[in-house]
């Protein structure tokens, strides 16, 4: 009777430790999955700070790139509006996609730090502005020496901005980026020196003879 009644507990024992031992395992991919998530998942501030100021930087360039297209007289000053635009609008498609694969929907305005930030950036809308009332070889002065100054400041702050990335994904585009910021830099360089010359490619004329 005692062997009967003891295999009746030990039959119901071992279906509640099998079902222990079934949700251990759960609980811990449970665990892993949450900090696989939070891994993943939404940004840090300090990486929303840095994508909020290159989304920024993107809209600025290409809305320059459009004027300089729209209204310099200069085929080589011309052909760098366009370079801006096409160059800023695919690293603004990769910024967006970099988001959205971090669970941001959109990419929040950048907000001023610092009562400086907020005078540079009511410095640079005021800049912006005069430009665009400019015409012919004033306005190529004024957009080229906007270009040179707006992006060696860029090239400064992308160096900050690779440091204090958290995100390995986001370090790699800043380091993708940079180079193509320092072309930009170089480029309007170039034609300060010879607005007439192509941006894109070095004067190939022949020699007079």
């Amino acid at each position: 009777m005692k062997l009967r009644a003891l295999a009746i507990i030990t039959a119901f024992a071992l279906p509640t430790l099998a079902i222990a031992d079934d949700k251990t395992p759960a609980a811990d991919k449970t665990a892993t999955d949450k900090a696989t998530t939070e891994k993943t998942g939404k940004l840090s501030a300090d990486d929303l700070k840095i994508i909020s100021h290159l989304h920024h930087v993107n809209q600025m360039e290409i809305d320059l790139g459009k004027t300089a297209e729209q209204k310099s007289t200069t085929a080589g000053v011309k052909s760098y509006g366009k370079t801006l635009v096409d160059d800023h609008q695919s690293a603004d498609k990769d910024l967006m996609a970099f988001a959205k694969k971090h669970n941001q929907a959109a990419i929040p305005a950048e907000k001023p730090d610092s009562d400086a930030d907020r005078q540079d950036q009511k410095d640079m809308t005021t800049q912006v502005a005069h430009m665009k009332t400019l015409k012919g070889a004033d306005f190529d002065k004024e957009f080229l020496n906007m270009m040179v100054s707006g992006h060696d400041k860029e090239l400064a702050k992308i160096d900050v901005s690779i440091g204090a990335a958290t995100d390995p994904d986001l370090q790699t585009m800043l380091k993708s980026v940079k180079p193509v910021l320092q072309r930009h830099s170089d480029q309007a360089r170039d034609l300060q020196k010879s607005p007439q010359a192509s941006a894109d490619q070095p004067d190939t004329k022949p020699p007079a003879h």
